[in-house]
């Protein structure tokens, strides 16, 4: 039934098993791969991304002359 499907979800968010079950599956898989459990620093970077059409009208990034969304994406070293 919906209902244990959704008492145990609960459960589960209340604990943050989620995000504990997240957090060891990622440090074996770096593990796994010959890397430190936990990275040591990170890269930002952003992306002007084309869409003359979008929602909002979009934005304008001057520096790139380019008219559109900003995407940010961020990755361990």
């Amino acid at each position: 039934p919906w209902q244990t499907v959704y008492w145990w979800f609960r459960r589960f968010t209340r604990r943050l098993l989620f995000q504990t079950i997240h957090d060891i599956a990622l440090m074996l898989d770096r593990e796994r791969q010959g890397r430190e459990a936990s990275p040591t620093g990170g890269v930002l970077d952003s992306q002007t991304v084309k869409a003359p059409h979008a929602p909002d009208g979009g934005g304008y990034d001057a520096a790139k002359r380019t008219k559109g969304r900003k995407r940010h994406v961020a990755v361990d070293t």
